[in-house]
């Protein structure tokens, strides 16, 4: 998700967006009564799987 040539406050940015992201998709998915699971990927950027019907 890095950026090599970003600077400091770009990244904080994206990191803040992706983190705001993150929560938006939980909000809307619980509010359908889905599940959600994360996974954290080795370049800083999240995994967001939406299980329909809350089944885990």
């Amino acid at each position: 998700m890095s950026n090599l040539f970003a600077s400091p406050k770009q990244v904080h940015l994206d990191r803040y967006l992706q983190s705001y992201a993150v929560e938006k998709a939980r909000l809307e998915a619980r509010k359908k009564g889905h599940t959600i699971t994360e996974q954290s990927l080795e370049d800083g950027s999240i995994k967001l799987t939406v299980n329909v019907g809350g089944a885990a």
